[in-house]
């Protein structure tokens, strides 16, 4: 019996963290002070999340002959992620972020190969039954890759789970890319501020019914809330329920969201309840923000021990 994958298409880029005390104005400057140096971000993070919970783990973007490349080949290689895209020549692009002193990220994103896929390489993709493919709705902004990542959900096989993670330029996505892809959802997952941005392009009902308008009635949605939690809905004929968040003190949001969604699919591959899911999905972001600094992916006994230090 062959092991059933997550497969991310997420893009992985380079990340240069520069923390801040304020971001300048138009045409000003602030000081910055670099934290880590360069390092392999996008979707690495989420990658890394979803291996460090002991789910096989695979990618699925480009990467290409450059130095930025071999630098996130030796970082999915020592977790253990093996890469399913052919590689290109050229190199993987870079962004610059800021990070304030409440721990918000601003980034600046100069895309390199990851945006410029073959679209031949996700219909040649080998899929197993249960295998569960995430798509980040950001990715969608680029046209040739939203042309490949298309025809890769308009070719899932039923027995594949379509996972959909949304990002901040989410509003920026071509609307009836961004509907066809809802409706292939299983789990669709984002923040109040991302729904906000779908929920304003969609319809002016609660964000809940103008979502589950798109998703089929059996996905399940994700909407988080920052320091309100999470709120769940199991299907379209359930009541949502908030899953309140666990407290910290918010020093570094960079990798949060990403956790999040990696220990909530990670958590359901592994056959827990949504509730259970959201529940760990919740620790693992309160771990990843209480600390400053890139590479903080949680390990399962680390939130094992986090729920188990909490009064549930």
């Amino acid at each position: 019996m062959k092991t059933v994958r997550f497969i991310s298409t997420q893009t992985i880029s380079l990340e240069l963290p520069l923390q801040v005390s304020q971001l300048p104005e138009s045409g000003c400057e602030v000081q910055a002070a670099v934290m880590e140096g360069t390092v392999v971000a996008g979707g690495f993070f989420l990658a890394a999340t979803v291996a460090r919970q002991c789910i096989a783990v695979a990618v699925a973007s480009t990467l290409g002959t450059g130095p930025n490349s071999v630098l996130a080949r030796r970082s999915l290689g020592r977790e253990g992620i093996s890469v399913l895209l052919p590689e290109t020549v050229g190199d993987i692009g870079i962004r610059i972020v800021t990070i304030d002193e409440k721990g918000v990220r601003t980034t600046i994103t100069s895309p390199g190969v990851e945006a410029e896929p073959s679209p031949r390489d996700f219909t040649e993709l080998t899929l197993r039954p249960d295998d569960r493919v995430l798509i980040n709705l950001n990715d969608l902004v680029f046209p040739q890759l939203a042309q490949g990542l298309y025809s890769l959900v308009d070719s899932l096989p039923d027995q594949v789970h379509l996972v959909v993670n949304a990002g901040p330029r989410v509003g920026a996505v071509d609307l009836d890319v961004l509907v066809k892809v809802l409706r292939r959802a299983d789990l669709l997952t984002l923040n109040r501020q991302q729904s906000e941005a779908i929920g304003s392009r969609l319809g002016r009902n609660p964000i809940v019914d103008t979502l589950r308008r798109y998703l089929q009635p059996n996905s399940y949605l994700v909407l988080r809330d920052g320091a309100q939690g999470a709120m769940i809905q199991e299907n379209a004929d359930s009541l949502p329920l908030v899953v309140p968040a666990f407290p910290g003190e918010v020093k570094d949001t960079t990798g949060m969201a990403d956790a999040h969604t990696g220990v909530l699919v990670a958590s359901l591959m592994h056959g827990k309840s949504l509730e259970e899911a959201a529940i760990r999905a919740n620790a693992a972001a309160t771990l990843v923000f209480s600390q400053y600094g890139h590479y903080k992916v949680p390990k399962a006994q680390q939130i094992d021990h986090f729920l188990a230090s909490i009064d549930l």
